[in-house]
């Protein structure tokens, strides 16, 4: 609790900062009598500012997970294809068990205003999901100047409006993205497209090194990518691009390397009718494993051989997600993901990551405006490099309040 005290007081002085350094304040005290600016896509926030020029609203939601897991997957908190055993290691045929835990909660603070018509936001979110107990972590933390985004929050082409809602933490399995400091730029060109553009930096090189070679990995260059959006009536579809490199410096005792990383996607989404949906989102890369949301953490972008050459592997996933509502309290989600490397290099670890898929089924109830419960059924597989299989199922329960 004195966790979230301290970062709501720290994002509190940080927005008292921008507005008493004049950013702000200089534009409101041209005009002190104009009228109190309102945003109706603002609901619930409240004025901070003398004449309501600056406005902030403090929001997120409590979770509380309970899982059953069948078949005894390394983690208790989120279902992912690189923790489901597989035949060879020793936790293969595992017992299931039990796991309930908050962690997903999170809370965030959003900050806005508008200086000579232009919109200026500065938003802050933080969750207790890290890796080593209930730390308080940072999920976004950035600025935006009409087009323009500076700093921590989802990539360019993760396109989130493909997933439907899943109860699972590790919900966008085959999603290509997730979250990274960036500085992106996004315009309208029209009524019905529009163009983005970033610069974000590439915090995970995702090569592994089998030999215990001399280096690290490190980025000298920023990941570039754009996209194109389409958006007419009831359709939305996403097409995108990135270009990166990935590098190992060897040190004084070891070699340096480099490859290319190169990605396309393209998603969508149909509201077929008040009831249905459905989405999509399929994307190939080379040296970009790491970037689909399933891979993370496999080392599924490069290997570093023994000659201290980087060989990138190809990577292919595939996403579909469907939802029902059944009535307004009432609604069902769907999806299908999978995944898997080309030209994987002999010397990768046996049992590393090299295709899976996972799909989610879930019942969702929500009798009252800010309450919702449900229950989902996951069941996923995993082929390691060695073609080794494994199988898991997990059933998870949650209620959640959202403010």
């Amino acid at each position: 609790m004195k966790k979230i005290q301290l970062f709501i007081i720290a994002c509190l002085l940080f927005a008292g900062d921008i507005y008493a350094q004049g950013f702000v304040s200089d534009q409101l005290n041209k005009n002190k009598d104009t009228v109190e600016w309102k945003d109706p896509s603002f609901p619930g926030s409240w004025s901070v500012s003398g004449n309501g020029k600056v406005r902030m609203k403090i929001g997120g939601y409590m979770k509380n997970d309970f899982v059953y897991d069948v078949n005894g997957t390394r983690d208790k908190t989120q279902f992912l294809m690189s923790t489901i055993p597989v035949q060879g290691e020793a936790d293969y045929g595992s017992s299931g068990y039990i796991s309930f835990f908050s962690k997903e909660t999170r809370i965030n603070l959003d900050v806005r205003s508008k200086v000579n018509n232009t919109p200026v936001q500065m938003f802050v979110e933080g969750d207790f999901f890290s890796s080593t107990g209930n730390q308080f972590r940072m999920r976004h933390a950035y600025i935006k100047v009409g087009g323009f985004t500076f700093g921590q929050t989802w990539t360019n082409l993760t396109f989130l409006e493909t997933l439907p809602f899943i109860i699972d933490f590790a919900a966008g399995d085959a999603l290509f993205g997730g979250r990274s400091n960036q500085i992106r730029y996004e315009t309208n060109i029209n009524q019905n497209w529009m163009f983005g553009a970033s610069i974000e930096y590439l915090e995970n090189m995702g090569i592994e090194n089998p030999n215990s070679l001399h280096g690290v990995a490190q980025a000298q260059l920023p990941l570039i990518s754009m996209k194109f959006v389409y958006h007419k009536k009831n359709t939305k579809l996403f097409f995108g691009a990135s270009a990166a490199q990935l590098n190992w410096t060897g040190g004084p005792e070891g070699m340096n390397a480099s490859t290319p990383q190169l990605d396309v996607i393209f998603g969508g989404k149909r509201q077929i009718d008040r009831k249905n949906s459905v989405s999509w989102n399929v994307n190939y890369g080379i040296g970009s494993g790491e970037n689909i949301l399933a891979f993370i953490g496999s080392n599924a972008n490069a290997v570093l051989t023994q000659d201290g050459q980087l060989v990138s592997m190809q990577s292919f996933s595939a996403l579909v997600g469907y939802t029902h509502h059944w009535n307004d309290k009432l609604s069902s989600n769907f999806s299908y993901a999978y995944g898997w490397l080309m030209d994987i290099p002999d010397s990768r670890d046996p049992f590393a990551l090299k295709a899976g898929g996972i799909s989610h089924i879930n019942l969702i109830w929500q009798p009252l405006k800010y309450f919702s419960t449900g229950i989902e059924y996951m069941r996923g597989t995993q082929r390691t490099a060695n073609s080794n299989l494994g199988t898991a199922n997990r059933f998870q329960l949650m209620t959640k309040f959202d403010f």
